[in-house]
């Protein structure tokens, strides 16, 4: 009779085992299954998708067909990328420009050059910490945020800081004009300027943020660790709810219904209106930033010199000619494209 119930408390042990591993399964299917990939791939984890052997270019080294040096400037003609500019001592981390005469880079240092059509001039900024991103209205109404609580402004002639009585990490500067602007940063930090003044927004959320972008007033998104993905309607921050944990590194927002992010290993999704949906990269490597001339004109950067074209229906590799780490983008059209980058070997 011992022997009996010993089995029966084997047999019972070995039903509860198979029971959870029955349920733990049912539920990683529906977890899988809360995301709609475009174009359905084999595998639906994010960043996992199966590749055969000669598409999976992702961690390919590019072939470097440039000097060696500190930090790059990279420009696409429509055709091919060409390293047009090697800085030494210098670390660029971003780029914003008005025309191809008139085009801003900054970066580590409090450094910032300035092109005039014929070469990269230093300007003086009076600040040491690391410059990390630029929007500007005009040539003469530049903006940058950067390290230990930096803002900086410049109206043409010189650059002058803000007295911000803060040390707060400054990642990311957008605006649709000189009296709407949005700065976001560490443990959710999110600031606005009317014009007048800086306000602290109340985010809702104490996750970093590396990004902010909209198309207007009341369609403004900002992203962020964890697979933060934050909303701006004109009157509040409300966080959208992503089946990811994955740190988000920029967002573009070309118009209402075309909404893209990128981030940590290859991850590209796009909201159209309607739904959040993951997008073939076909790279493991990080996405840094995420431009777009329009909705069919969009370009992503990061790590291993990635880049990558979305042309409305999918995204294509280009040939960089680099193996840098990707850190800014900036262009006016199809054929005048500028990327920054940095050499960490």
């Amino acid at each position: 009779m011992i022997k009996f119930n010993n089995m029966r408390i084997v047999y019972l042990f070995l039903g509860i085992i198979f029971g959870m591993q029955l349920i733990s399964s049912i539920n990683i299917i529906f977890a899988a299954d809360e995301w709609k990939l475009e174009d359905e791939t084999s595998k639906i984890e994010w960043g996992l998708e199966e590749q055969s052997i000669k598409y999976e270019w992702g961690l390919e080294a590019q072939a470097v067909t440039h000097k060696k040096s500190d930090s790059i400037v990279l420009h696409y003609d429509g055709k091919t990328w060409n390293c047009v500019y090697n800085a030494y001592s210098i670390w660029l981390n971003s780029i914003y420009g008005f025309d191809s005469s008139d085009i801003f880079a900054a970066g580590d240092n409090g450094i910032v050059l300035h092109y005039n059509g014929n070469s990269w001039i230093k300007q003086e900024t009076y600040v040491t910490s690391r410059l990390n991103r630029i929007w500007g209205i005009s040539p003469k109404n530049v903006y940058i945020s950067g390290d230990n609580g930096t803002i900086l402004h410049y109206n043409g002639t010189e650059w002058k800081k803000y007295n911000m009585m803060t040390t707060s990490w400054f990642s990311s500067t957008w605006g649709l004009h000189a009296k709407y602007l949005f700065i976001v940063g560490a443990l959710g930090k999110i600031l606005h300027y009317n014009g007048k003044k800086w306000i602290e927004q109340e985010s809702g959320t104490i996750d970093w943020l590396y990004s902010v972008k909209g198309n207007s007033t009341d369609n403004v998104y900002a992203v962020g660790d964890y697979g933060t993905v934050l909303r701006y309607d004109g009157k509040e921050w409300k966080k959208i709810m992503l089946n990811t944990n994955k740190r988000l590194m920029s967002v573009c927002v070309p118009d209402a219904n075309n909404v893209f992010v990128v981030g940590a290993d290859g991850l590209i999704l796009h909201y159209d209106g309607i739904q959040w949906t993951r997008q073939r990269s076909g790279t493991d490597n990080w996405l840094r930033r995420i431009w777009a001339i329009d909705g069919n004109t969009i370009f992503t950067i990061g790590d291993n010199g990635t880049i990558l074209y979305y042309d409305g229906k999918k995204w294509n590799k280009q040939k960089s000619g680099t193996d840098y780490l990707l850190l800014g983008i900036w262009g006016n059209k199809r054929d005048n494209v500028y990327v920054v980058g940095i050499n960490q070997k």
